[in-house]
């Protein structure tokens, strides 16, 4: 039962995008996992190549072994194989004994707007206030006449600037990340999320940083109940 409720979770993330960020098996054993491989992300942009070594360092940050993928496609290419978002329970089973790994971290990028410059007019208004001064004819006690300035109120200039200012719009990425059992190419843990950052790695990072953080939270909830 709980991996029919698991199946129909990991469904609604990955079509639907339920508030859920992450999910983790119930079912599977975490205790004995040590060593992770970590796949390429799959991404339609070429500016996200590398994104996987963020999940990788977050993951080395809380004490799993990591794999980097380097090796794996070394493995994969040295037999003939090719990974596309799929991996069937002979390949993974293959890789793990290869590498001695006991989960595959796979990825994808599911939705990206670039970070982008914008030109803007920009209005600013000065007010600016001036004494205004009147002149009188004064007469003198010698009967002369003479022209004196004195303060008769306050002027105020109002004036209008119009000046272009640029702007960045951050970029806005979406990720889905999970663990595959190499065993069984079961999915034991998967996350999505999306963030905004000055760039689209940065984005990611952060991405990486909250997923990583939230299954390590998981984890060691896990652990704790099997100890109940």
């Amino acid at each position: 039962m709980k991996k029919i409720l698991f199946s129909g979770i990991v469904s609604c993330l990955l079509l639907f995008g339920c508030a859920t960020k992450t999910v983790i098996s119930q079912d599977y054993d975490f205790k004995n996992v040590k060593r992770i491989g970590i796949m390429a992300f799959d991404s339609p942009w070429q500016s996200f190549t590398g994104a996987e070594n963020l999940f990788a360092k977050y993951l080395l940050e809380n004490g799993f072994t990591i794999i980097e993928r380097a090796k794996i496609e070394q493995v994969l290419q040295e037999h003939n194989l090719s990974i596309t978002g799929y991996l069937s329970p002979e390949t993974t089973k293959m890789l793990g004994k290869i590498l001695g790994v006991d989960l595959l971290l796979m990825g994808e990028i599911t939705s990206y707007t670039p970070e982008k410059k914008t030109l803007t007019m920009v209005e600013t208004r000065n007010y600016r206030t001036e004494p205004v001064f009147s002149t009188q004819m004064v007469k003198k006690p010698d009967g002369s006449v003479v022209a004196t300035s004195r303060p008769s109120g306050q002027r105020v200039t109002n004036q209008r600037e119009v000046t272009p200012t640029e702007y960045t719009i951050s970029a806005q990425v979406g990720v889905i990340a999970k663990l595959v059992d190499v065993e069984t190419a079961e999915v034991v843990w998967i996350g999505t999320d999306t963030a905004q950052d000055y760039s689209s790695l940065s984005a990611v990072d952060s991405i990486a940083k909250r997923l990583i953080k939230s299954f390590t939270k998981e984890l060691e909830k896990q652990q704790k109940n099997a100890r109940r």
